[in-house]
């Protein structure tokens, strides 16, 4: 095993929360922001709070703190049940329960098969991440798999920052055997030796659900040194520290390292060269939460669900604006005004304005705009993403200008600082906001400056965060000129 590192102050002080416990946590998130009228005392505190948290996971009763003990409502909405079927009816709350669902079938059917035949399985299944990237999880699997290395990894992606999405943290801990079963065929095809999970701090429940599910499966034989019911295969648990950008996997794998967590260029890509050098996966928790019933019932049979080429389900997390906020798993190509009206119920007060969906870094989705089907490249076609398939509602309490100067304010504080174009340019957008929202409007002259700072962080900023900030920013100007220019 590598040495471990010892963390630096300059490593350390990368993170928001590196040496600071907040007893009390107030949520600043897009999703708490959008229901601040629903408590503005508690939305003033989140304000108020240095450093700032921007999702604690409770989305669903925004806007939320650390006290805030709501569940959301759980529902399954496509013809098969897979991500959320234990927990529809409440958390999974032993091994022996979960082996009473159906659990390990999945793992022990892989484990029956030679490894190209699992990995064909997924692959035929069309799973795609979906943790924001949505590449096809067979290849990146395929990949890893092929190189000749002494041992690989899985890294387990629960650090779920986007806001207004809290599926991951609700799998961890109300179904982690579940994502473990996931990891351990992930681990089996690829030849992995050791799963990371990787959890955020703001998901304490999730870091305990998870450590305990670790020792029963050990325990139980299903890993360690002496596993007699699965793979020869070691699990360690690493919680986040405050930062979003870590859910990138490169950020992520530099962090488990102990080095600073800045993304890195590619390639070389984590399959090829990943966490201490080796050949690495990186996989966010639902789509790991997918693949045992992949394996159980075929990939052909997940392959039927959904539409074009967004196949399977995906788990939606409706934020505390709808009046029937909650996870529902729904089929791709559900429309849009079917998920904000039959599931949601529409908004709980005034008229809807506008959904943020994939957010915080996305742009918005207009009314007119609702008959779009949920598909990774059909709401890429009008300026919005999936992401983890957060939806937040905009009422009219809010104007474009002030969701955007919100969202920017966000990208501003979360960036790295590795890349000039994100860096800087996260920085000015914010200021040009600023300025625009003390006055109520945007000046052509800072509409076309903000453009060209758009485009160039989309065009060469090292990562996501950066990418996805330009592409926020533009569509928001493309889709609410007339409402934030004026002159």
């Amino acid at each position: 095993m590598p040495a471990k590192v010892i963390l630096r102050p300059e490593v350390d002080s990368f993170y928001s929360f590196y040496k600071v416990a907040v007893g009390e946590e107030h949520c600043r998130g897009l999703a708490c922001y959008a229901a601040r009228s629903l408590n503005p005392e508690a939305w003033k505190k989140a304000v108020a709070q240095q450093p700032p948290t921007y999702c604690l996971g409770k989305c669903y009763a925004g806007p939320s703190s650390t006290l805030t003990r709501d569940l959301p409502r759980v529902e399954v909405r496509s013809r098969k049940a897979i991500v959320l079927r234990h927990i529809v009816d409440g958390p999974v709350r032993s091994l022996q329960q979960y082996l009473q669902l159906g659990g390990m079938r999945g793992l022990e059917r892989a484990l029956s098969m030679p490894q190209a035949e699992v990995i064909d399985e997924v692959k035929r299944s069309q799973l795609r991440g979906r943790g924001g990237a949505y590449f096809p999880t067979g290849l990146k699997w395929e990949s890893a798999m092929r190189q000749a290395a002494p041992t690989k990894y899985v890294v387990v992606n629960g650090d779920e920052g986007d806001a207004g999405a809290y599926v991951d943290r609700f799998l961890m801990e109300w179904d982690p055997y579940l994502v473990i079963e996931g990891a351990l065929i992930a681990a089996y095809a690829i030849g992995a030796g050791k799963v990371y999970f990787y959890i955020r701090r703001e998901y304490p429940g999730a870091v305990a659900a998870v450590r305990r599910a670790v020792e029963e499966v050990r325990e139980a034989g299903y890993i360690g040194s002496k596993a007699s019911r699965g793979p020869n295969v070691e699990l360690e648990v690493h919680v986040g520290r405050g930062s979003y950008v870590v859910g990138e996997e490169t950020a992520m794998i530099n962090a488990i390292m102990g080095r600073r967590p800045e993304p890195t260029p590619r390639p070389p890509y984590p399959t090829e060269r990943g966490l201490f050098g080796m050949p690495t996966v990186v996989n966010n928790v639902e789509t790991l939460s997918s693949v045992p019933w992949i394996i159980e019932n075929g990939g052909d049979a997940y392959a039927e669900l959904g539409f074009s080429r967004s196949r399977g389900t995906k788990v939606l997390s409706l934020s505390s604006t709808f009046s029937r906020p909650g996870l529902y798993e729904v089929e791709f190509g559900v429309s849009l005004r079917e998920v904000v009206y039959d599931m949601g119920g529409g908004v709980r007060f005034g008229k809807l304005k506008f959904l943020v969906v994939g957010g915080p870094l996305a742009g918005p989705v207009l009314p007119s705009e609702l008959d779009v089907k949920l598909g990774v490249e059909e709401l890429r076609a009008i300026g919005a993403s999936l992401g983890h398939g957060n939806v937040i509602a905009f009422s009219d309490d809010t104007s474009m200008l002030e969701a955007l100067h919100e969202i920017v304010h966000f990208a501003s504080f979360e960036s790295c600082g590795k890349c000039f174009p994100c860096r800087l340019g996260t920085a000015r957008a914010d200021e040009i906001l600023e300025e625009a929202l003390s006055r109520g409007y945007l000046t052509p002259a800072e509409a076309d400056e903000l453009k060209s700072i758009a485009t160039a962080m989309r065009a060469a900023s090292l990562c996501g965060h950066g990418q996805a900030t330009g592409d926020a920013i533009l569509s928001f100007l493309a889709k609410g000129a007339d409402e934030m220019v004026r002159g």
